[in-house]
C-alpha cells in the first residue's frame, strides 16, 4: 500500500491571495481498490453508469468524508472506511455519491460558485486525468479555495440537492439488492454532528447537511421499501480484508495488534497482524505470518503482492521480484502488481533486470496513467539504459500528474529535443508543452 501527496494535481488555490498549502493524500493499492470496485459495482449498474467511468479514490485522512469532485470522481476518506461498521453501509454512502453525479448537481454547483464568488471548480481531477492521458486538449486541474475550511464549504450541497441525492441513492440501494436502511443507518451516526461548532464537526456532516426533514423524508422512503438482502459472503470477505488492512497500515503496530490480537484467528486479522509485525519491524513472524495466508490462498495475487512489499521494504529485492512475479502471473493486468515488479527488479543490479523493469513499468504506465511512482521508476530505468530522451518524457509525464508545470515544460523540452522528430514520443511531449504552457497561463 502506497500513499502518493497531491496526485493529479489535486491543489488548494486562491485565485486572489495566491496559494494555499493544501493537497489531498491519495491511497493506492491493488487489494483496496479491488474491494471497493467490488462493495460499489452494483450501484453502478443500477445507476446505468459505465463503472469505467466513475472513478473511486481513497483519501488518507482519518475524518469520515466522501465526495464527489472533477466530474465522475468520487472521493472516500479512509475514516469512512473504517469507520463505518457494513458493506451496505458503505454503499449508501457511494450511493448518495452516485446521486450526486447522475443529478448533474456538481456542474450546476461549480457553475453557481463561478457566477457568485468568482472562484473555480474544486480539484478537476478527471481533466488533469485526460491530459496525462494524451489529450492535450483536456482542462487543466487547478482548485479555487482560499483554505481548507473554505474547500469544505465549497463541497456542501444545498438542500435540493441532498434530498435528490438522497432519493437517488435509495433506488441505488435497492436496485442492487441492498438494505435501504443502511442509509438510515450512515445518517444516524453522523446525527448530532451539525450541533458542533467549526472543525469539531466531522467532515461529512459539514459536507452533508442532517437536517431533520432530510432524515424525515429518508425514513418515509424507507419503510415503503423492501429491506433487501445481505451482502454476499465474498462481498463480506473482501470489505473486511479491506478494513484490516487500512488499520493495520494507518494505525500503529501497538495499537493493531491491540485490535486485532492472537485470540482472533480470522483472516483478516492475521492480515493485519501481518501487517503490523512488518512495520515494527519483526521479520521472522512477518514472514510467518505472510506464508500461512499464502499457504491458505494460494491463488491470492494481493498477498504475493504483499509479501512482495514487505521483502521489497526489508531490502531482499531478489525475493521480492520473485513474490511479484507470482503474483502477476496471477493478475497479469493489475497495473499496480506490474509497478511492484518493476520497482523490485530496478533495485537489482543487473543490467537484464533493468531492461526487464522497463518493460514491465510500461505495461504498468499503459494501463495506469495515474500512478506517479511507476512514472519516476520508469524514467529511472531509460536513464540506466542510455534512453535519455524517453527518461525525459516519463519524467515530464510525471511532473505533469503532480501538477507541476514548471517542470513539466523543461523536461518536455528536453524530451522534444532527444526524441526522433514526429515520433510518438516527441509528439506527446509537444502535447505536454502546449498543456503546461496552458496551465502556466492560468
Amino acid at each position: 500500500m502506497r500513499i502518493v501527496a497531491g496526485l493529479l494535481a489535486l491543489v488548494v488555490t486562491a485565485l486572489a491571495a495566491g496559494p494555499a498549502a493544501a493537497a489531498l493524500s491519495l491511497i493506492r493499492d491493488a487489494e483496496i481498490e479491488h474491494s471497493l470496485e467490488r462493495i460499489a459495482w452494483p450501484l453502478f449498474r443500477a445507476a446505468g453508469v459505465n463503472p469505467a467511468s466513475v472513478h473511486l479514490y481513497i483519501v488518507e485522512d482519518r475524518e469520515p468524508n466522501a465526495f464527489v469532485a472533477g466530474g465522475q470522481n468520487i472521493f472516500i476518506h479512509t475514516g469512512m472506511l473504517t469507520e463505518l461498521d457494513t458493506v451496505d453501509q458503505l454503499r449508501a454512502v457511494i450511493a448518495h455519491e452516485l446521486g450526486h453525479i447522475t443529478g448533474g448537481h456538481l456542474a450546476r454547483r461549480d457553475q453557481g460558485m463561478q457566477g457568485a464568488r468568482g472562484v473555480a471548480a474544486i480539484g478537476m481531477l478527471g481533466a488533469a486525468a485526460a491530459a496525462v492521458g494524451g489529450s492535450p486538449q483536456a482542462a487543466v486541474a487547478i482548485a479555487a479555495t482560499a483554505s481548507q475550511a473554505a474547500g469544505r464549504t465549497a463541497l456542501a450541497y444545498g438542500r435540493t440537492e441532498e434530498a435528490s441525492a438522497d432519493q437517488a441513492g435509495l433506488r441505488y440501494l435497492a436496485a442492487a439488492g441492498s438494505d435501504p436502511q443502511a442509509m438510515l443507518d450512515v445518517l444516524d451516526h453522523f446525527r448530532g454532528q451539525e450541533a458542533l461548532l467549526g472543525n469539531y464537526a466531522d467532515p461529512y456532516a459539514q459536507n452533508h447537511p442532517l437536517w431533520s426533514d432530510r432524515i424525515a423524508l429518508i425514513e418515509d422512503r424507507v419503510a415503503k421499501m423492501p429491506p433487501g438482502e445481505p451482502p454476499n459472503a465474498e462481498t463480506t470477505y473482501w470489505h473486511a480484508r479491506m478494513v484490516a488492512k487500512l488499520d493495520a497500515f494507518l494505525a500503529s503496530p501497538a495499537q493493531t495488534l491491540r485490535r486485532y490480537p492472537p485470540s482472533d484467528a480470522s483472516e483478516p486479522a492475521q492480515l493485519a497482524r501481518a501487517v503490523a509485525w512488518h512495520r515494527r519491524p519483526d521479520p521472522t513472524k512477518t514472514r510467518a505470518a505472510i506464508d500461512e495466508l499464502i499457504a491458505a490462498r494460494p491463488d491470492d495475487p494481493y498477498y504475493l503482492e504483499l509479501k512482495g512489499q514487505f521483502l521489497l521494504e526489508a531490502g531482499q529485492a531478489a525475493e521480492a521480484a520473485d513474490a511479484y512475479r507470482q503474483a502477476v502471473a496471477l493478475a497479469p493486468r493489475e497495473p499496480l502488481i506490474l509497478g511492484g515488479l518493476g520497482r523490485a527488479l530496478l533495485n537489482m543490479s543487473d543490467d537484464g533486470n533493468t531492461v526487464e523493469a522497463r518493460d514491465v513499468l510500461a505495461r504498468s504506465f499503459a494501463a495506469d496513467k495515474a500512478n506517479a511512482d511507476v512514472l519516476r521508476d520508469l524514467a529511472l530505468a531509460e536513464a540506466r539504459l542510455g534512453n535519455e530522451g524517453a527518461a525525459a518524457l516519463a519524467t515530464a509525464e510525471r511532473f505533469t500528474l503532480e501538477g507541476r508545470f514548471k517542470d513539466a515544460s523543461r523536461s518536455a523540452a528536453r524530451a522534444s529535443a532527444l526524441l526522433p522528430e514526429g515520433s510518438p514520443g516527441w509528439r506527446r511531449a509537444e502535447d505536454i508543452s502546449s498543456i503546461a504552457k496552458r496551465a502556466l497561463k492560468k
